[in-house]
This record gives C-alpha cells, structure tokens and sequence, in this order.
C-alpha cells in the first residue's frame, strides 16, 4: 500500500517521490533510509565494546536486526542514526575522533549505522571509557548492550544526555526493584545497594540539573510496570520490594530532600511555565519521599502546602502525601467540600483515593460508591474510581482474601447491563491471571468462571472473558 503526503497547495504525492524530492533539494541518497517506511518492525541494535590499551583504541561493534513479520520475512538493513557519547572516569565526555580522521568533533556525534553489522573505532582514549549510546532516543529502537552495575550507576551519576541518564537511571532501578522482589520472595533480608543512594545523592547535590529531570529519575516504576517485567506476578513481593526501596531512599537521602524541597519550594505567584512546572515536579516528588518517614515536621510541611497551594498540582501532591502518612481524612474531607461541584476536580479526588496505598481497599471503594459524587452510570466516575482500583492498585486489587477480584467480578456484571464497553474495560483487569502466583490465579479464574457462567454476557464483555479462559 502507498503512502502519501500532502504538499501546502493540497496536492497529494507518494512517499517515493516525497523521498526523492527531499534527496534532491539535500544532495543525499535516502533510498536506504526510506525502509524505515516499507519495512515492518523494530529493529534492534545490538553493541559490543572492546578497549585496546595499547593502541588507545576504544571500538564499538554494532549489529542490527529486525524480527520477521507476515509477508517480511527477511528484512534489509536500515540506515539507523546513533548518536553516542563516551563518559571517562571523571564523569566529562570524551572528545570523539573515528580512526583515520584528523581531528575530534567534539563530545557528541551521530554514527551512520547503514549495514548489518558494522564497526566504528575511537582512538586517543586512554582509558576504558562508558558508552552514552542513544543519547536524544536518536532512533525508534531497542538497544541491547551489556551494562554493568557500576557503569549504570556511572551514566546515572554523570552522564550529560538527558534521556540516557535517566534511561541508565531507570535500568538501575528496575533491576534492583526485581533483586528486592526475588528477595522478597524468597524470605531474604532486602537491602539498598550503596551505589544506587550515591548516584541519586549526586543528582540530588547537583544544581546545574534541570528539576524535571531529577524528580523523573527520583520516580521508581509503578508496582504495575514491576508486575509487567514479572514472569509470575506476586503481588505481595513486589508491594514490600518497592515500599522497602521508597523508605530506605528516604532515610537515606533525607538531608538532600529536605534541602530540595525547600530550594524549589517558591514563594512567586503561580505560572505556568516550563521552569516553574519542573521545580514543583521535583518539590513534589520529594514531599511524597519524606512523607513515607512519618515524622511531625513533614505532616506540617504537608499541611501547609495543602492550605496554601495556589495550584491543583501542588494541593493533589500535598492531600496524597498526608493519605500516605495516614494523616489525610480532615484535607480529604475539606477538598470534596470545596470541590463537590467541579466534576473533573472529584475525579481526582477518587482516583487519589482508589490508587492508595492506605485507602485502597475494596471496604473504602465501596464506601466511596456511596458518596453524593459518585454515579455508577457516569463512565468518568467509574474510571476515576473502579478503573484506578483495578487497573492501577496492584496490592488493594490482588488482595490475598481474593475480595478484589470479586468486587470487580460483580461490578463488571452490574455495568454490563447498561455500558457495556466501560464494563469490558474493567474486566481487562483479569487479564493477568496465568501470570498470578497460584493462590491468586485460583481466586482470580473462579471470579473468570463466574462471569462466564453469567446469563444475558453483552458481547463486549464476553469476548474479553472468553478469551481469557481459552
């Protein structure tokens, strides 16, 4: 099938000629380049690395691939842009001279990768240096490169590209997050890698980095995106593998939080502009650390952020930091009573409460459907609530009593009978149930076998449970 443009004049043109027009006017042969548009697929791009001390030789290996697809089954090489750098011992990047060129192009550049394996050597390096490969997301592709611990942690540290710090950052985590959750697993003592709380405290100490960045590579993955990376999902592990990282973080890094959120926290009118949205991203994101310590002076701290919040960014993060310190029921109570007539602001109110760690129980959401805001007929309701509990609340869902799986089962049931796409959404959440340690796969098949077994199923719903129990 063609692909088509749409010049300014209205004028509909193929891709090939869009291509051909757009070599002709940079003197460039795109053919190469132009099967990013006719093949199917993510290609991947696999490195290696070899260091020569003796010639001060640094080389990278690069292979690409891309996996078969019906009517592809092999595919041509790409022409992939990489853009890289190399990170020395001392956090600076390296200057980048490709052997046989006279001299460097300074501590970033974009390799051509046109062929299916490919090398390109650095040379006047004089000691191993770490690889910043990616660096921009330069190529919609999935990077495979053997990374240590230690140069993770480097790249998380020092590394100037923003998206792979916070890509080496995010590895980082993830990867401890499974240790812990194995761990917990298992029975074991869990533990806080030193190199993780050195690298965050760097990133925390360092001024020159934007805000925004700091509170994203402060962020752990949500216990959902945890569940996703598990081949069977324990619900129970992976809840005390993430708090236990949560609370260790916050002892540890309790100086340097403290002194961020005071360092962002401005006193200016509210804006909304790029660095004023960064800095209450990082103040926020370090309040929700410090208020898993439970200490006075952070309930306070809480308070009044919440009592003088001139924006819903900050008043949300404040009411959901005293939630989680369990200090939350007098600001919940006064946001429904100021808000109770703006029906997207209650929204957020349900879901804060629907997600919590504290709050998210099937006992609470149930008391909740019962609130004068609440309308089992509204689909934004139902998703602010039902759907944050389900899809969202991995510990109050996955309970061991197997009571969240029934609340959904009969709750599935009852949407049916009037919106039966909002129902076949809520019944999604069912659809991890192989995946399930085996006292919850058990509960979560009978509530499965429950709604099967239900007369007068709209089709919607039964497509979503039948597919689940084949």
């Amino acid at each position: 099938m063609d692909l088509y443009f749409k010049r300014h004049d209205g004028k509909a043109v193929t891709c090939d000629d869009f291509r051909l027009a757009m070599a002709d006017a940079n003197q460039v042969d795109l053919e190469q380049f132009s099967r990013w548009y006719s093949q199917a697929g993510t290609p991947c791009l696999a490195v290696r690395s070899n260091y020569d001390a003796a010639a001060r030789s640094y080389t990278l290996t690069i292979s690409q691939s891309c996996p078969a697809t019906p009517g592809q089954s092999e595919k041509q090489p790409l022409h992939i842009p990489l853009a890289l750098g190399l990170v020395a011992a001392d956090g600076q990047d390296l200057p980048l001279r490709l052997q046989g060129e006279a001299t460097a192009q300074g501590g970033s550049r974009v390799l051509s990768v046109t062929e299916a394996e490919q090398s390109f050597t650095f040379v006047d390096i004089d000691t191993p240096p770490v690889p910043s490969l990616l660096r921009g997301f330069s190529a919609p592709v999935r990077l495979e490169y053997p990374y240590t611990r230690a140069e993770l942690a480097h790249l998380m540290a020092f590394d100037s590209d923003a998206f792979c710090r916070w890509e080496a950052g995010q590895s980082l985590l993830l990867g401890d997050l499974n240790a812990l959750v194995d761990a917990a697993r298992q029975g074991m003592p869990l533990q806080l890698n030193d190199d993780l709380v050195g690298a965050l405290r760097r990133i925390l100490a360092d001024t020159s980095i934007d805000p925004a960045l700091v509170a994203l590579m402060l962020s752990l993955p949500s216990e959902v995106y945890l569940a996703d990376q598990q081949a069977e999902i324990d619900p129970d592990a992976i809840h005390s593998a993430r708090e236990f990282m949560r609370m260790g973080l916050a002892r540890a890094l309790r100086g340097e939080l403290k002194e961020a959120y005071a360092r962002m926290n401005g006193k200016d009118a509210y804006r909304f502009a790029a660095e004023d949205v960064a800095r209450r991203s990082l103040k926020n994101v370090a309040l929700a650390y410090l208020s898993k310590l439970g200490e006075t002076a952070v309930v306070e701290l809480a308070q009044e952020q919440y009592a003088n919040a001139g924006n819903m960014t900050d008043t949300r993060a404040a009411l959901a930091c005293l939630v989680d310190a369990g200090q939350g029921a007098e600001a919940l109570a006064a946001f429904a009573e100021r808000w109770k007539d703006d029906a997207l602001v209650m929204d957020k109110w349900f879901s804060l409460q629907a997600g919590s760690l504290q709050l998210g129980t099937v006992a609470h959401i149930q008391a909740l459907m019962q609130h004068g805001g609440f309308q089992l007929t509204n689909p934004n309701k139902v998703r602010a609530l039902i759907g944050t509990f389900v899809h969202q609340n991995l510990a109050g869902f996955h309970t061991a009593d197997g009571s969240g799986y029934a609340f959904a089962a009969q709750t599935v049931l009852t949407i049916d009978k009037f919106n039966p796409q909002v129902a076949a959404r809520l019944a999604n959440g069912f659809n991890r149930w192989r995946k399930m340690v085996p006292a919850r796969r058990e509960k979560m098949l009978a509530a499965l076998q429950q709604l099967a077994a239900s007369e007068g199923l709209s089709r919607d719903v039964y497509e979503i449970v039948s597919k689940n129990l084949k």
